[in-house]
């Protein structure tokens, strides 16, 4: 009986669909290795490190024939040994940059370029719910595996993810499990859409990845230089809400309130004002009478997030244009992003 279902297993035609799992994983599956990542354990009576280690491991994916791989940077964080498996091969990989806030680290292997195979990125911009995704991953430390799902939900955020990253996430019910972060989301041509990241515990079928296009934003930095380029603005202020401009009497219910503008900053450059007002809510000091910006590059300004985001794509050089709400009109100002401050 057995032999017979065999038979029948094998006589049935895969559908269209089936067919591009299969293809796609045949494909992908070629270019996601498995990394662990070790933090050896000095003894404070010798100076050699013991045996002991605390390791971590996750998966990622061949970004380039030059052997660049990307994964999440929560897997290597606080991490001073790492290794890549390829295949059945196990690969030193150096550290080449990190985004933290982006949940990013890049990795560098060194392998002949005929025996690597980069998967190709596509957009993450047009997502959406409801169309077919695939995640590759060494879940539980198991060799590569597939998960097929759906995008359940785009710009989702999660607790305690920095600021670029809020309404940016993408949620699938693809299953991510321990093991799966830093492995590649795809879409139905074998493109990477996301970078598979966080799971929510104490619930099923919620998978969460980080945008490719975030990561493309910051990945030519992070080989020149090993961070994102963040330039110095010289301005800190609130986010305005409806509440908060009704209980201030502000002109407006959605914005960026100026209260502070460093000297010598390009934002004083730029000749952006900051309050001169100061008033205190329980531990909370606004200082108001400023401007308040009101659009970015030519987009009503939605959330904090939404200035970070912008900051991630820029380049030295340009300049960034800001609306303004000033004494009762609307402003224009360009501020220039010259200066570069480190990321530690």
């Amino acid at each position: 009986m057995a032999t017979a279902v065999m038979g029948r297993a094998q006589n049935t035609k895969l559908t269209a669909d089936e067919q591009n799992t299969i293809a796609i994983f045949r494909q992908a599956n070629r270019g996601v290795v498995y990394i662990t990542a070790r933090t050896s354990i000095a003894s404070p009576f010798e100076k050699h490190t013991t045996d002991a280690t605390d390791t971590s491991t996750g998966t990622g994916f061949v970004l380039d024939t030059e052997g660049r791989v990307l994964t999440a940077f929560h897997i290597i964080k606080d991490r001073d040994q790492i290794t890549v498996a390829l295949g059945t091969r196990q690969l030193p990989a150096r550290l080449i940059g990190t985004a933290p806030q982006l949940d990013i680290a890049l990795l560098q292997i060194n392998v002949p370029k005929d025996d690597i195979f980069p998967i190709p990125l596509g957009t993450s911009r047009d997502l959406e719910v409801g169309q077919k995704v695939l995640a590759i991953g060494n879940a539980a430390g198991l060799s590569n595996s597939l998960t097929v799902g759906v995008v359940s939900a785009v710009k989702r955020s999660l607790d305690d993810s920095a600021i670029e990253l809020e309404d940016a996430f993408i949620q699938t019910d693809a299953a991510i499990n321990p093991g799966n972060s830093g492995g590649p989301l795809l879409n139905s041509a074998g493109q990477v859409i996301g970078i598979n990241d966080a799971i929510l515990t104490n619930t099923q079928n919620m998978g969460f990845a980080i945008p490719i296009d975030l990561a493309r934003s910051v990945i030519p930095d992070l080989i020149e230089m090993g961070h994102p380029y963040r330039p110095m603005l010289g301005f800190t202020g609130s986010e305005v809400t409806a509440s908060m401009a009704a209980l201030f009497g502000l002109p407006v219910e959605r914005g960026f309130l100026v209260e502070e503008v460093r000297p010598g900053s390009p934002a004083q450059a730029a000749g952006l004002r900051a309050g001169s007002r100061m008033v205190a809510i329980s531990d909370k000091p606004y200082v108001l009478g400023g401007d308040i910006i009101v659009a970015v590059d030519g987009e009503p300004f939605v959330s904090a997030a939404q200035l970070a985001t912008v900051l991630l794509r820029s380049r030295p050089g340009q300049q960034l244009r800001l609306k303004l709400y000033r004494e009762g009109q609307t402003v224009e100002i360009e501020l220039p992003l010259e200066k570069m401050q480190m990321q530690f």
